[in-house]
């Protein structure tokens, strides 16, 4: 059976053994919240201020998505992120916003096994966006070629973020919802997940 030939996300998920469950995966209590550099803010406010009403996916991707995961990235040096890559098995070519792997050993920034994929929900739809991160998902843990490496997702739509967690044969994904309006709180989240991707890295030997 091809991907195309998946009628929605329950034939999907059940062909490749997948089951959906909520679950504080990550434990928000004890998030360490982080202050978001001023400058950071600023250009944030301004975008939001200025988003037109025909600015769609792409605008919230580098406009509000992508400065708040380089700042986190900034702090997870062992970590790259990879702008639209493209992420292949068997018919289906999918390409996640953002996808994070281990820095290589090489120093190439070659691409390596996915630990983050990141999606922007098209017309603020999370249900939509949660779709294509399961695509992402399976195809990501088949690049890996080792389903017990965990992979994280982010489905946002710029102003508020989703996170999710593929962990062997169950997507978790967070029952919270957090956004721009509490940016301290979402810098420590995603802060969370960058090291816990550093974590399974060097559990695996990827490094």
């Amino acid at each position: 059976m091809k991907f195309s030939d998946f009628k929605n996300n329950a034939e999907l998920l059940a062909h490749f053994g997948l089951s959906v469950q909520n679950g504080d995966f990550i434990d928000l209590d004890k998030i360490k919240y982080l202050t978001l550099p001023k400058f950071v803010k600023q250009d944030i406010d301004f975008s939001l201020a200025n988003r037109g009403n025909t600015d769609m996916e792409f605008y919230a991707c580098e406009a509000l998505i992508f400065p708040i995961l380089k700042e986190v990235w900034k702090r997870n040096p062992k970590t790259k992120v990879f702008s639209h890559p493209q992420i292949k098995y068997e018919d289906l070519v999918l390409v996640p916003d953002y996808v994070v792997t281990p820095r290589d050993r090489t120093g190439t920034n070659t691409f390596q096994k996915p630990l983050l994929i990141t999606v922007e929900a098209k017309n603020d739809d999370f249900e939509l966006g949660w779709s294509d991160a399961y695509k992402q998902l399976i195809v990501a843990s088949y690049l890996n070629q080792n389903n017990e490496i965990p992979i994280y997702a982010i489905v946002s739509i710029g102003k508020a973020w989703e996170f999710g967690k593929l962990d062997r044969k169950i997507i978790y994904r967070h029952p919270s919802t957090v956004g721009l309006d509490n940016p301290n709180k979402l810098l420590g989240i995603l802060d969370f997940i960058f090291a816990d991707c550093v974590k399974t890295a060097e559990k695996f030997d990827m490094f």
